[in-house]
């Protein structure tokens, strides 16, 4: 359950209140795609370190702490070091070093597991940057205003509604077991063990269906129906959220320019 308590300790950031937090959450959406984008597509290292250090600024000035944030950094990050360490081995090119077994290490190979880990590093900067100051129901309005297919925001917008709902009802579950004998920690039969697990499971599939039930049958007593549409506030952008793109944007046409004259 601890990913459900992180997750309402992020919602509890994202509802703070700084310069970032105000800024559009489309705005803040198409920020996190566009340096996602950009730091895939270019191998200089400059660059990359630059968007590194960009986005950790962004972090201190939101006024979320930089301990925490590196640490969710580092938490999600030896997923893709296990991706970035085979790349020595598979790439073709140079080879500096063979292993027994007929392993052998190139040297573009280790250019590019090195550059895909710092991808990596940077992409997921971005994304907790952006869930750190993005709350769940704005990402829900965001994609809404950016015209993504009414079908997919309107489950994104249930799924932000009611998932805290369905870890109450997971928190009443497991609160009953407990209180009839049940710990994964016991001495009883393992076998016991899976089977109350898999109570478990199948009490949460039977609330959410009962739930998913109720809250149809209520969307449809206020005239809700396949081709309805979901409300979406008609808000201008602000200064901030105006900058917020158009200097990343900005940097990145100066350095595309400077590329093309071969400064750097």
């Amino acid at each position: 359950m601890a990913g459900v308590e992180q997750l309402q300790q992020q919602d509890y950031y994202a509802n703070q209140d700084s310069i970032l937090h105000n800024i559009d959450g489309r705005v803040k959406l198409i920020f996190l795609v566009l340096i996602i984008v950009y730091a895939v597509t270019t191998t200089s290292y400059t660059v990359l370190l630059i968007l590194e250090l960009y986005l950790l600024l962004l972090i201190v000035l939101s006024k979320i702490s930089l301990k925490d944030a590196l640490i969710r950094v580092l938490l999600i990050l030896p997923f893709g070091f296990f991706i970035a360490i085979f790349q020595p081995f598979i790439q073709p090119g140079e080879i500096i070093y063979t292993l027994p077994l007929g392993l052998t290490i190139t040297r573009e190979g280790l250019a590019f597991g090195e550059i895909l880990l710092v991808r990596l590093a940077i992409s997921i900067t971005a994304v907790v940057l952006f869930s750190y100051i993005t709350p769940m129901y704005s990402i829900a309005e965001s994609l809404r205003r950016l015209h993504v297919p009414n079908e997919f925001a309107m489950i994104f917008s249930l799924f932000v509604r009611f998932i805290f709902l369905f870890y109450d009802e997971l928190e009443n579950i497991r609160r009953a077991q407990t209180s009839r004998g049940f710990s994964y920690t016991n001495n009883t039969p393992y076998r016991w063990k899976i089977k109350q697990t898999g109570s478990l499971f199948l009490m949460m599939f039977l609330k959410a269906y009962e739930r998913g039930e109720v809250v149809y049958n209520s969307m449809a007593s206020r005239g809700y129906n396949s081709d309805s549409t979901l409300y979406q506030s008609d808000e201008s952008l602000s200064l901030n959220s105006i900058l917020y793109i158009v200097i990343p944007i900005v940097l990145i046409v100066i350095h595309q320019l400077l590329l093309n004259i071969s400064i750097i």
